[in-house]
């Protein structure tokens, strides 16, 4: 199974779907599409595996927000991924979750290629949520489902929408 090393994401409006512009280790690039739906269940699935606060009920959303401004320092820092003519593309179709005390591994099944897989650790993993959200904005998705804390703090318009 492929080792994703890095990956960017941005919005296809003649798509009308999200690219997972992916990078394996061995520098192999891959074009994946994520649909709508999939987004919405992914990002349903992904929120309950951030880390709780061990705060009282009143204060997470507070310090959700805080931990979500950390992360979003370091943003922007790696260079995306050059997507090429020969690329692969394909559609993703299920995205395992698979979480651990200090990150979450994500396996993507696609209709092209073997599943590849990569693993976030908590920062990784709000700085692609929070793309993920200004993603859904830019494409006037709903994006009633997300919490407030991570509204307040996507990226800026503009920056690339990388991880």
């Amino acid at each position: 199974m492929p080792q994703l090393a890095k990956f960017s994401l941005s919005y296809d409006p003649a798509e009308d779907r999200i690219a997972w512009d992916a990078e394996d280790v061995g520098g192999a690039v891959t074009r994946l599409w994520l649909t709508q739906r999939l987004c919405r269940d992914f990002v349903g699935a992904l929120l309950p595996r951030l880390p709780k606060p061990a705060a009282a009920p009143e204060h997470e959303a507070a310090i959700q927000s805080w931990e979500q401004a950390a992360a979003m320092a370091s943003f922007g820092s790696v260079p995306g991924v050059a997507v090429h003519a020969g690329a692969a593309s394909g559609l993703v179709r299920t995205v395992h979750i698979t979480p651990t005390p200090d990150n979450v591994t994500l396996v993507l099944e696609a209709s092209v290629g073997e599943p590849a897989a990569i693993t976030l650790d908590a920062a990784a993993l709000r700085q692609m949520l929070a793309v993920l959200h200004a993603l859904h904005k830019a494409a006037a998705w709903p994006t009633g489902f997300w919490p407030d804390w991570i509204a307040q703090r996507a990226p800026a318009e503009g920056t690339p929408a990388l991880n």
